[in-house]
């Protein structure tokens, strides 16, 4: 159930930004892995990294499931739900690179330092509905991608050819696909692409009320509106702090006591900064949060 968003300062500083909403009570530890570190994926040979990496994981049996990152070259990429959509492999494909989702983050940022290479090495890729090392269940991912050129991308595996698409709104939530989102938004605001920033300022002159609740629609709609209807943020600083106080609005809150099953919830929002190559993370719990530098 998580929200994501990215954004360009003033200054030319590019940020994306997430907040990671998810059922497990695992930690997702702040995490760098040094250039040249091996990883395996299930399925396939061991890969090297060929960059540094930062982002945020859960270290399972001996194994990363980053769930977002940042590498040195400035390229960066964060997993969002989105089930009922997938179109995944039965099984590995010959002459190809074999990756379950888990697999894909670190497979985009051991690579690639930007998302025009991550577009060009994506026919060699073949995504595989597999269970992971220590998963017992195939997750319907999709991506967003940004770099330090500003561009933003969105993978969406509804095919098994694999291809990105444009992110206009700079928004990604769950299903149903961005477009679907985008078709709501314009229908919400009564408004087009071309005219999105003007009506979303009007409605938030005006304080019409934002949709609520953790539904996938409400949250793409209130980030939308909020994140095209503010004036550009002037500095780095001050994006960070417009990108948190945008994602706050959409926190899903931990429930007290045990956490009941399948009941997602915030652990953290992280911004990343790709111009200055530094990680944030915001847990929502007492934990203190992290900047990492590149």
């Amino acid at each position: 159930m998580c929200t994501s968003l990215t954004l360009t300062t003033v200054d030319g500083t590019h940020l994306l930004a997430r907040t990671m909403d998810f059922p497990n009570v695992d930690p997702w530890q702040p995490t760098v892995l040094e250039t040249g570190t091996n990883w395996r994926p299930i399925l396939g040979e061991q890969q090297r990294t060929q960059y540094r990496i930062v982002g945020s994981a859960r270290h399972l049996n001996g194994h990363y499931l980053f769930g977002d990152g940042l590498n040195s070259a400035g390229l960066s990429c964060a997993e969002l739900y989105f089930p009922n959509r997938v179109h995944y492999y039965d099984a590995p494909q010959n002459g190809m690179t074999n990756l379950t989702p888990q697999d894909f983050i670190l497979w985009v940022l051991s690579h690639h330092s930007t998302i025009a290479e991550v577009a060009a090495d994506l026919p060699n890729i073949a995504l595989i509905g597999q269970v992971w090392y220590a998963e017992n269940k195939v997750y319907p991912f999709h991506w967003l991608l940004a770099d330090a050129t500003g561009a933003t991308a969105v993978l969406e595996p509804t095919a098994h050819a694999l291809k990105l698409s444009a992110d206009p709104v700079r928004v990604l939530t769950n299903t149903p696909e961005l477009a679907d989102h985008i078709r709501r938004v314009n229908q919400f605001l009564d408004t087009d692409e071309a005219h999105l920033a003007s009506a979303a300022s009007h409605w938030l002159a005006a304080k019409k009320p934002l949709p609520e609740g953790p539904i996938p629609t409400n949250r793409f709609i209130r980030t939308t509106i909020n994140l095209w209807g503010q004036s550009q943020p002037a500095t780095a600083a001050a994006g960070v702090t417009q990108a948190q106080s945008i994602l706050q609005q959409v926190v899903i809150p931990r429930q007290s006591g045990k956490q009941p099953t399948n009941h997602n919830f915030t652990h953290y929002i992280s911004i990343i900064d790709m111009s200055h190559l530094r990680y944030l993370q915001m847990p929502t719990n007492d934990d203190p949060k992290s900047t990492i530098s590149l």
